[in-house]
């Protein structure tokens, strides 16, 4: 086994676990160590393509999504208090049994989209397909802000591996593009969070419907 190969496991492991978690802040962490893993990813296979603009996207995937994004959060639940639990539309084990099933989902739309891959890097493309729906399906299942906005990184994580097993890696001004747009979004997220809680004493995304006029 490859280590790229058991980085992608671990991958796949840290995308399922979100789905388990009880606690936000364990979230948090997932999330921070689902980011590194893939900042790892991208640093081997830039060594292994000799490509520089991928050096600075694993950087940058490092910094802001495994530290500067994970930071924000655990900031912005420690302002509105450190034990606070997920709140999901569904049980955990019914959302795990969910997230096999996008899994097997993105096996097999990866089959049927004959994408013209690099031989060694066509089998991560299902865990990124994977990592798309299964971050869409936490930010329709969660309650919580800070939950919806773990799954918004975790589908632009399942992004960012798409560019980089079959094209190494969208244009670098792209790249960065969509990186700032992350970044800022979890900015406003989290400030948005820290005043639903000042304000309905619940980081609960329902209490946005009592603002509609």
């Amino acid at each position: 086994m490859t280590l790229l190969q058991a980085l992608s496991i671990a991958l796949v492991l840290t995308t399922l676990a979100l789905l388990w978690v009880k606690h936000i802040a364990t979230g948090i962490k997932i999330l921070s160590v689902q980011s590194l893993i893939l900042g790892v990813m991208a640093l081997i296979i830039a060594r292994q393509t000799h490509t520089v603009d991928l050096y600075v996207m694993a950087g940058l995937t490092i910094l802001m999504k495994a530290i500067g994004i994970p930071w924000i959060l655990w900031y912005t639940l420690c302002k509105i208090g450190t034990r606070r639990e997920t709140e999901k539309l569904i049980g955990r084990e019914f959302s795990l049994l969910c997230g096999g099933g996008l899994l097997a989902i993105g096996y097999i739309v990866s089959n049927r989209l004959h994408i013209a891959t690099p031989n060694a890097n066509h089998a991560y493309l299902p865990l990124s397909i994977a990592m798309l729906l299964i971050g869409l399906f936490i930010m329709m299942t969660h309650q919580k802000a800070i939950m919806q906005g773990i799954g918004l990184v975790v589908m632009e994580n399942g992004l960012f591996l798409i560019a980089l097993v079959t094209t190494y890696g969208m244009p670098f001004l792209i790249d960065i593009g969509v990186f700032l747009d992350v970044f800022v979004a979890m900015i406003l997220m989290s400030m948005l969070t820290y005043r639903i809680d000042r304000t309905f004493k619940s980081t609960h995304t329902e209490n946005l419907r009592r603002l509609r006029g």
